[in-house]
């Protein structure tokens, strides 16, 4: 049975605009992260997963972030988008994805292979997530599974990692895909985050 012609219009229009935007499935499935070696994706849809390996000096860097240890939930939510951040420089020195740019579209016509979109940031910031909680850096929020929101009804589909505060239940998005990398990522509450929330434009002049 063949579908009206309007219907399979529509279909297909719904497939390109969720491969464009970026709520896709994993391609590949992660393996948990260990303290030696963890795996970070890339490619748009983690196409590609290669295992990582962090010198004591950088796993050091990143402790600096940490210390002295915050004494309140918002506090460690600023270490953590620094720890991120720096996360992300050196994981891009590593996978040669130091030059991936914000969002999904600004590099969609140029080669995709070391690029990340929002898919590929929300799997790798919750397992950095994971890794800073099992160092015993994090102890106000747990990492939860990524949140996804969109199609139409609030922008474009998207997804990001999230936190939940230990005392409050508190759950805050957790995102790096609208900057480039080595960024800190925007942290917020998820309903914000849900309601189709960007970040102002920064000033290039800044």
């Amino acid at each position: 049975m063949q579908l009206p012609q309007a219907l399979s219009f529509s279909i297909l229009l719904i497939s390109l605009l969720t491969l464009l935007g970026c709520s896709g499935h994993n391609k590949k499935k992660t393996t948990a992260p260990v303290v030696d070696s963890f795996p970070v994706c890339y490619g748009y849809g983690c196409h590609t997963v290669q295992h990582v390996t962090l010198s004591d000096e950088q796993w050091l860097t990143l402790g600096t972030l940490f210390s002295p240890p915050a004494n309140n939930a918002a506090t460690e939510r600023e270490q953590i988008a620094l720890a991120i951040a720096q996360m992300e420089r050196f994981v891009g020195d590593k996978t040669n994805t130091k030059d991936d740019l914000p969002g999904t579209f600004e590099a969609l016509f140029q080669d995709l292979s070391h690029q990340m979109d929002c898919v590929d940031e929300a799997t790798n910031t919750t397992v950095y997530l994971k890794l800073f909680r099992e160092r015993q850096w994090i102890t106000f929020h747990q990492e939860k599974a990524r949140i996804n929101r969109g199609f139409f009804f609030n922008g474009w589909p998207h997804t990001a990692g999230m936190i939940e505060e230990l005392a409050t239940e508190h759950r805050f998005a957790v995102d790096s895909w609208f900057h480039k990398n080595g960024v800190a990522p925007e942290i917020i509450p998820t309903k914000l985050w849900y309601s189709g929330w960007h970040p102002e434009p920064k000033n290039s002049s800044n």
